[in-house]
């Protein structure tokens, strides 16, 4: 079985996307604060990006990849990506969602 690494990288990062943003669908092409984000959701798109690859990720990074499509670039670019489903937030976000 041939599996579309790209397709799963994309996959993955969108799906992060409407976990934090909380919407059902996000486009592919549009930066991240004009679909909905801020500064503290770029915080824990990072931390959850950051979940997916080896953890080299930085806030500046996110600032000059804004896009899903060049975030899971950004992932792609000779980064391990971990194998499954994109699980349940991380401590910082459980911890962020608490306090809301």
């Amino acid at each position: 079985m041939v599996i579309d690494v790209e397709a799963e990288i994309v996959g993955k990062v969108r799906r992060i996307w409407e976990q934090v943003l909380d919407m059902p669908s996000v486009p592919l092409d549009v930066s991240f604060f004009k679909a909905g984000g801020d500064s503290l959701l770029l915080i824990l798109l990072l931390d959850e990006l950051n979940t997916l690859g080896d953890g080299d990720i930085e806030a500046a990074d996110l600032f000059q990849h804004t896009t899903v499509l060049e975030q899971a670039d950004l992932l792609a670019g000779g980064r391990t990506v971990a194998a499954g489903p994109v699980v349940g937030p991380s401590a910082r976000t459980a911890l962020l969602n608490r306090a809301r």
